[in-house]
């Protein structure tokens, strides 16, 4: 198998985005690909380099345990990891395929590396910031190989056909427009991994 996503990948989201705004891909990467962060991200986790994630930014920027319990370790995109590689450049033709089928504006790709250590969850929130729009797409690509219902750790989005669950199964990408749509992240029973993002409009 190469390294390549499933055929008409980019266009299989673009149209998830368009209608309804939302998406679930699966086998986004190569298994390798993702068996490849996966070690990496529980690596540094391992090693403490993850710390708490907080709500809000700048000098709103507060870590609330009782709202998120998960770990963040943000990306610096002038000298990621080298196992990010194929997923930075996956995102990098997805926002051009975006921007030439929705004309969203998509200027720029922000992400960091999560951890959900067991018993860790986010309660119902959304991804857009109150005195910031730039954040235009959510993106979700999850690194648990076996993972079942019983270990918990479901996205829960609110759509308008109901509420929709989401296993953060390896391979599994999860796109939606980050200003409409509510989303939880429920009590995970042993170590969560993704990877975190959001495309960017252009700052104001």
């Amino acid at each position: 198998m190469s390294d390549a996503p499933q055929p008409g990948c980019e266009q299989v989201i673009a149209d998830g985005l368009s209608e309804p705004g939302w998406v679930v891909v699966r086998d986004f990467l190569d298994p390798k690909a993702t068996a490849a962060i996966e070690a990496m991200l529980r690596t540094r986790w391992e090693s403490g380099a993850l710390r708490p994630a907080g709500i809000g930014r700048g000098r709103t920027f507060q870590v609330r345990p009782e709202i998120r319990s998960d770990q963040v370790l943000w990306v610096d995109h002038e000298a990621p990891p080298a196992p990010l590689g194929i997923y930075l450049d996956r995102m990098e033709a997805l926002r051009r395929h975006l921007n030439e089928q929705l004309f969203l504006g998509l200027n720029e790709y922000e992400c960091h590396l999560t951890t959900y250590p067991r018993g860790s969850f986010y309660r119902r929130h959304l991804d857009q910031f109150a005195d910031q729009a730039r954040r235009q797409i959510s993106t979700i690509f999850y690194l648990n190989p076996d993972w079942r219902e019983v270990d918990g750790g479901a996205l829960r989005i609110e759509t308008e056909q109901g509420i929709h669950s989401v296993l953060p199964e390896a391979g599994t990408l999860v796109a939606f427009r980050a200003a409409d749509y509510w989303h939880e992240v429920r009590r995970a029973r042993r170590l969560r991994l993704s990877v975190t993002g959001w495309f960017l409009s252009r700052p104001l």
